[in-house]
């Protein structure tokens, strides 16, 4: 009856130690790896020294396992986007196009004013912080 049970105990522990190690293999490869901050560049722009005044804004973030320092792709588990703030409410500048961690603004014809370009993305925890970085850009 030893036996039966020792054989029986060796074969559930081999079970889960099995189970425990494919799983390792499946794990999320950001997971542990959180945004620290991001960094939004340029991070002033007057629109009149840029072709066509189209200015592509790129965000940049620090993490804390390698790569240390990526573009930041708003894509899970780093969730987020960029947002472009007309403070006054008229239609300072426009997006021309957004890709993966970038986003290009024009101003609108006629405009002039400054606007504020925010990155914002999840930082990958377990408390829902989003990280958050500002560049300006600054129309005729």
């Amino acid at each position: 009856m030893r036996n039966h049970f020792r054989r029986y105990f060796s074969v559930v522990a081999m079970s889960l130690l099995s189970a425990v190690l494919i799983s390792c293999g499946t794990t999320n490869p950001n997971s542990g790896r959180v945004l620290t901050n991001i960094t939004v560049t340029p991070g002033t722009a007057d629109a009149q020294t840029f072709p066509n005044g189209q200015v592509t804004f790129t965000a940049n973030g620090n993490f804390s396992l390698p790569p240390l320092n990526a573009p930041v792709t708003f894509t899970t588990p780093y969730a987020g986007s960029f947002v472009v703030d007309n403070p006054t409410g008229q239609t300072i500048a426009t997006v021309v196009s957004s890709g993966t961690g970038t986003i290009t603004v024009q101003c609108a014809t006629g405009a002039s004013g400054s606007v504020q370009i925010t990155a914002s993305a999840a930082s990958n925890n377990f408390f829902g912080t989003v990280v958050s970085a500002n560049a300006t850009l600054t129309c005729p």
